[in-house]
């Protein structure tokens, strides 16, 4: 588990009982998810283990938020309104795609590369 000496302070992750709202995520799954996103480093990296918890279809870029202007990130779960987690820099919301994209807040949806 986390200590102090190890977490990354700048990280936000939603809380266990958010992460539990994803279909199959169990507390121990969630737990593991949070874990991760508070001590990996690496985003990338990060991104990549929680796809993996949650058994999905890849992390793929969506775009970029309108008023936060980071770009934004997303665990597949393989449908626009399934509950997954979206990556926003620093901060990891529990959400659907399709929730952003119909209220307008995802911009430039071309590559990130």
């Amino acid at each position: 588990m986390a200590t102090a000496t190890n977490r990354i302070p700048t990280r936000i992750a939603p809380a266990i009982d958010t992460l539990m709202q994803i279909k199959d995520v169990t507390e121990e799954n969630a737990i593991e998810i949070r874990h991760i996103w508070h001590t990996e480093p690496d985003r990338l990296v990060a991104r990549r283990r929680i796809d993996d918890v949650l058994d999905t279809h890849g992390v793929e870029y969506l775009g970029h938020h309108k008023r936060r202007h980071l770009p934004v990130w997303y665990a597949n779960a393989g449908d626009t309104y399934a509950t997954t987690v979206l990556f926003f820099g620093p901060v990891m919301r529990v959400a659907t795609i399709g929730d952003y994209v119909e209220r307008d807040l995802i911009v430039d949806r071309s590559s990130p590369y």
